[in-house]
């Protein structure tokens, strides 16, 4: 891959934030020298990823290691750097892993509130089943007491199992139905 520093450049908001994180407070800094830690930057953090692929390379790796890193910044001449690097990764590290352990808590947390949501539909709509059911036994007659002339097969002429026609609901005219049984006689 072969790209001109312009391309490989960081952005420049990015590199103004750690300047000014980097110098006390009150310094100014020029337009010609942000552009200059920007180009340097971008070079330096390319000579030190080559170094490192070629680390990568020497072990058969095709992916660059810390270890990588850490070998060429010995190289490149500043192995002093190692322990704050080395400190800031673990740092960073645990951060990454308490967002990500955060996150996960949140999602489970949602996921367990939309099952309740869910559940708590589920036994609604289940009651309101048991009272359509109850309410359509009671217009058929059915659940009657024995001799109960509304509880039909009782009735020596019929079949077994045999009952009124279930009912059905008919528009009344002003929107809204009731239920109405049809006659067989």
């Amino acid at each position: 891959m072969s790209a001109s520093i312009d391309e490989l450049e960081f952005p420049k908001a990015s590199v103004t934030r750690l300047i000014k994180a980097s110098l006390p407070e009150g310094i100014a800094v020029q337009k010609d020298a942000r552009a200059a830690v920007a180009k340097s930057a971008t070079v330096f953090v390319s000579y030190l990823a080559a170094t490192a692929n070629d680390y990568a390379r020497e072990a058969g790796h095709k992916t660059v290691s810390t270890n990588d890193v850490v070998k060429a910044l010995k190289a490149v001449g500043l192995g002093d750097f190692v322990d704050r690097l080395m400190a800031d990764l673990e740092a960073h590290t645990a951060r990454a892993r308490e967002r990500g352990l955060a996150k996960a808590a949140e999602r489970a947390a949602q996921d367990e509130a939309q099952d309740e949501n869910e559940n708590e539909g589920e036994e609604v709509e289940e009651e309101e089943d048991e009272d359509e059911d109850e309410n359509a036994e009671d217009r058929r007659g059915g659940g009657g007491e024995e001799g109960d002339d509304r509880s039909g097969g009782d009735d020596p002429g019929e079949p077994a199992g045999a009952q009124d026609p279930a009912p059905m609901d008919v528009d009344d005219g002003d929107g809204s139905s009731s239920p109405k049984r049809l006659r067989t006689d």
